[in-house]
């Protein structure tokens, strides 16, 4: 009878350690999910805003000097310009949104101002994004050749919904 009764207690304390382990896991496993989904989420942000600020700065460079980018032949002016923007960030067009102006128009030594936003892919929905989930990247840079000429003193397309371009000034 007594051995009976010990295999008994056994049994109901490894089933209660089971209950235990697994109950720890749910607790645990839940918030460590949420921590592996946030580094993600942020980690994404954070490549798409190196990617946008690498891509301004290269087409800043690129078009002060008066070149145009591989992928866009040779579209002229302020289309050149925000065509080469959409190919150095590396997105779809339908996510990238470009501002390019001249205030004082084109000539040595005014200044190109290149904006851009554009809708990161880390927008899972799990945590709040900076900016709605949009990174926004700008750059200001001497012209330094007369070459390209647009007309005007530049061009911007629509911010999308709850976005504007007041920060690109």
């Amino acid at each position: 009878m007594a051995l009976g009764r010990r295999r008994a207690l056994r049994t109901a304390r490894s089933d209660d350690a089971r209950g235990a382990a697994a109950l720890e896991f749910a607790l645990v496993g839940g918030l460590l999910v949420a921590i592996i989904f946030g580094i993600l989420q942020y980690g994404l942000y954070f490549d798409d805003s190196l990617n946008a600020n690498q891509g301004v700065r290269e087409t800043a460079r690129m078009s002060v000097v008066g070149k145009n980018s591989p992928g866009c032949g040779t579209t002229p002016g302020w289309s050149g310009i925000s065509c080469t923007v959409e190919k150095m960030v590396d997105r779809a067009p339908a996510d990238t949104y470009v501002n390019v102006s001249a205030p004082d128009g084109w000539a040595r030594g005014n200044l190109l101002q290149v904006c851009v936003l554009v809708r990161s892919r880390g927008d899972f929905g799990m945590l709040p994004m900076p900016n709605g989930g949009y990174v926004r990247a700008s750059l200001r840079m001497s012209i330094e050749a007369d070459a390209t000429k647009p007309t005007g003193t530049g061009t911007a397309e629509a911010a999308p919904t709850g976005q504007s371009w007041s920060w690109c000034d």
